[in-house]
């Protein structure tokens, strides 16, 4: 019995040692998805030229809607800062478009609106844009682009903008039964 306490009191303090020394190290406390760095740095914001419909490429979500849903191709991007970015082109049912230029951080599970797109075709910077958390429903559009085409969990759904694009034009809602926790 003694010998069983002292073993245990041994791997307490192993245990412990490695924590001090993970610590020293700098090392991050989560360090699943892909590592980015301790204080997030954003990329500086360029605004890409307006999208036209022959780069456009539409995706499903995973509930019913009446609207369609498309990604400009040639907007797509994924920056430095692993931050996707893209042009979202919605078309309601009802005939309006609606055209925003946003960001998405698949580690954080959070979305930027950078800009807004106008009738005549050009970019209105959002008023002080922030982060925000992709909503866990099946209708929310980000929820569709984060659980189903941009990331995998917590990292980019892909190493480049081809695997983005290759990703979208699957059109594979219900591709895992991932929601988001």
């Amino acid at each position: 019995m003694k010998a069983f306490r002292v073993l245990a009191v041994c791997l307490s303090l192993l245990l412990v040692c490695a924590w001090a020394a993970a610590a020293e190290r700098g090392m991050p406390e989560d360090i699943g998805g892909i590592p980015e760095q301790k204080e997030f740095k954003e990329d500086a914001l360029t605004l890409p030229s307006y999208p036209g419909d022959a780069g456009l490429i539409e995706f499903r979500l995973r509930g019913a809607t009446k609207h369609l849903y498309f990604i400009d191709r040639d907007s797509l991007s994924l920056g430095e800062d692993r931050v996707v970015r893209y042009t979202i082109v919605i078309k309601t049912a009802g005939g309006s478009t609606n055209v925003s230029y946003e960001g998405m951080r698949c580690k954080t599970s959070e979305y930027k609106v950078y800009a807004f797109g106008t009738r005549d075709g050009k970019w209105v910077q959002a008023r002080d844009p922030e982060w925000k958390a992709v909503g866990a429903t099946a209708g929310n559009f980000h929820f569709g682009l984060w659980v189903d085409y941009l990331c995998n969990s917590e990292s980019v759904n892909g190493n480049n903008v081809d695997d983005l694009v290759i990703a979208l034009k699957g059109n594979a809602p219900y591709r895992s039964n991932t929601t988001k926790n």
